[in-house]
C-alpha cells in the first residue's frame, strides 16, 4: 500500500491530531513492533496474551509514521490516530485498501484445503494476469487485511483465503474482502467447537455468497448436499459446478488409479498424470481448473502447470530419509483432511510398511471423542505396520481399533517414548505419515524420526 497519513486516518475512521504530518506517506502495516521500518503504519492490537500498546515506544522508534491505538496515548515523534476498536480498524483499513485498488478478487474457503487451491491457482495463472495473494495462510481478520495491505493496487487478480471458526466470522471477512469470484470447496466436520454442526460449517461458508459484488460467480463443489442446498437457496448466485464424484456439473474430475487423473468439461476429456499422493487433491485441482479456464487458461497449459506446481511445506509434502519415504503433513488436521492423507498415505506406500503418527484433531466441540473414533475405525482399514499417536484422544482411537492393530498401537509422549516404540516395533523401511492438528506442533516427531533413522540426507521428491 501507498497512502497518506491523511488518508489513512480517514480509512480508519479515526480520530486525532495528525501534528502536520498528514501529508507523510504510509507505506506498510505492522501489527509486530521488532518488524517496524520507516514508514510503517503501527496497530496496536490486544491479544489474550500481548497487547500491542505496550510496545507502541518501541515501534516508534523503529521508525513507525503512526500509531494506531484504542486507548488515549502520547508518543513523541509519531502521530496517533485513536480508533474505537484496533481490530475492526484494520478491517475498515484493509477493506479501503481493496475497494480503491483491487480490480478483481477471488476469494476461497472451505472446510479443507484453501492455501492449497490458492496456492495452486496462483501456479497455475502465474503472471498472466499479474497475481496476489494472501501471505502464507494469513486468512483471518487480522491476516487477510494484512496480506490485502501489501499488494501494490497494480495487480489484476487477488487470491484470497478465507478461514473461519464462528458462525460471524464469514460476514466480517466478507465485507474486507468484497470478492468479485468465490471458490467454495467442500465442508466437512472443522471447527465444530465454534461452528457446532455440519450443517453449521454449510451455513456458515456459504454466507461468502452473500458478499460477492458484480455478476456473483462462484465455483462451488457439487458433491456436497448441505452446500449444494445454500447455493441452490441463493437465485442471484451464477454456480460453476465442479465434482470429483461424477456428479452433473460444468467440470468432473475423476481419479482413475494410480497417479492418472481425468477431467471431462463439455464434450471435451483429457487424462494427465499428477504426483504421487495427490489423488487426495482431486478438490482442489478441479476448483483451480475451474477457475482458470474462467480466466482463459487453455486446458494443455493448465495440466502443465500442475505438473511443475509444489505443495507448500507441510502439506504432504514428501521426501526420503534412507530407507523411509517420509510424508510429512503436520500443517493442521481435521476429520476430513485426516481421512484423505491416511488414505493417500496407504495408496504410496502399496505394499511397503506404513507407519502412522498420528495427533490430535482440535476445535471439534462434543463431537470430539466421535471423530476420533471414527478415526480408529478408519486406520483399521489401512493394515498399517505401526500407530504411534500423541494427544489426549490416544485411549479413544485405540478402542476402535481391530484386535489385530492394538497390538501395533502406541502412546508416545516425547521424542524418546517415540523411539523407544519405534525400536520396539522393528520396522526396517516403508512409508511413515506424521499429520495433527496445528495446535499439537506434530513436526518435532518428524524432527525426531530423521534422528532416529539415521545419517544421510533427506532427500525431496517430486510432489
Amino acid at each position: 500500500m501507498k497512502m497518506t497519513l491523511e488518508e489513512t486516518a480517514f480509512a480508519l475512521k479515526s480520530v486525532g491530531d495528525l501534528n502536520g504530518s498528514g501529508k507523510k506517506i504510509v507505506t506498510g502495516v505492522q501489527t509486530d513492533s521488532r518488524l517496524v521500518k520507516p514508514g510503517d503504519l503501527f496497530i496496536c492490537l490486544s491479544g489474550k496474551r500481548l497487547d500491542g500498546h505496550h510496545f507502541a515506544d518501541q515501534a516508534v522508534q523503529n521508525g513507525a509514521v503512526a500509531v494506531v491505538s484504542h486507548h488515549p496515548m502520547s508518543q513523541s515523534g509519531a502521530a496517533v490516530l485513536l480508533v474505537q476498536d484496533t481490530l475492526i480498524a484494520l478491517g475498515s483499513l484493509g477493506r479501503y485498501w481493496r475497494i480503491k485498488k483491487g480490480k478483481t478478487v477471488l476469494a476461497i474457503t472451505g472446510s479443507a484445503g484453501k492455501t492449497t487451491t490458492k496456492e495452486m491457482l496462483y501456479h497455475i495463472l502465474g503472471r498472466e494476469p499479474s497475481v496476489g495473494k494472501n501471505f502464507r495462510n494469513w486468512n483471518n481478520q487480522i491476516g487477510l487485511p494484512l496480506s490485502i495491505l501489501r499488494f501494490s493496487g497494480n495487480e489484476d487478480l487477488w487470491i484470497l483465503e478465507l478461514g473461519i471458526n464462528t458462525p460471524g466470522d464469514m460476514d466480517e471477512l466478507g465485507a474486507i474482502a468484497c470478492p468479485d469470484q468465490a471458490v467454495i470447496l467442500n465442508v466437512g466436520p472443522c471447527h465444530l467447537q465454534g461452528l457446532e454442526t455440519i450443517e453449521g460449517v454449510a451455513r456458515s461458508k456459504a454466507r461468502l455468497l452473500d458478499h460477492l459484488q458484480g455478476p456473483k460467480t462462484a465455483f462451488i463443489c457439487r458433491d456436497y448436499p448441505l452446500l449444494e442446498k445454500e447455493v441452490l437457496s441463493r437465485p442471484q448466485i451464477k454456480p460453476i459446478w465442479f465434482s470429483c464424484h461424477a456428479r452433473p456439473s460444468h467440470y468432473r474430475l475423476q481419479h482413475l488409479s494410480g497417479n492418472q487423473f481425468q477431467i471431462t468439461e463439455a464434450d471435451l476429456t483429457l487424462s494427465f498424470e499428477s504426483r504421487p499422493g495427490w489423488e487426495q487433491y482431486c478438490e482442489n485441482i478441479g476448483a483451480a481448473w475451474a477457475a482458470a479456464r474462467q480466466w482463459g487458461m487453455a486446458p494443455e497449459q493448465i495440466i502443465q502447470k500442475l505438473l511443475d506446481f509444489r505443495l507448500p511445506e507441510q502439506r504432504f509434502s514428501v521426501s526420503t530419509c534412507g530407507s523411509w519415504t517420509v510424508v510429512d503433513d503436520t500443517y493442521n488436521a481435521n476429520p476430513m483432511s485426516m481421512e484423505r492423507a491416511i488414505n493417500s498415505a496407504r495408496s504410496l506406500a502399496g505394499k511397503k510398511n506404513l507407519l502412522l503418527v498420528i495427533g490430535d484433531m482440535a476445535e471439534l466441540g462434543t463431537y470430539e471423542t466421535q471423530a476420533h473414533h471414527d478415526l480408529g475405525r478408519e486406520i483399521s482399514k489401512t493394515g498399517c505396520q505401526g500407530l504411534f499417536f500423541y494427544g489426549r484422544n490416544a485411549e479413544t482411537v485405540r478402542s476402535a481399533l481391530n484386535n489385530g492393530q492394538q497390538s501395533n498401537f502406541f502412546v508416545i509422549h516425547d521424542c524418546q517414548s517415540f523411539k523407544r516404540a519405534l525400536k520396539s516395533l522393528n520396522c526396517s523401511g516403508g512409508v511413515v505419515l506424521f499429520k495433527g492438528s496445528r495446535s499439537i506442533g506434530m513436526e518435532k516427531y518428524v524432527a525426531c524420526f530423521r534422528e532416529w533413522a539415521g545419517p544421510g540426507d533427506v532427500q525431496p521428491e517430486n510432489t
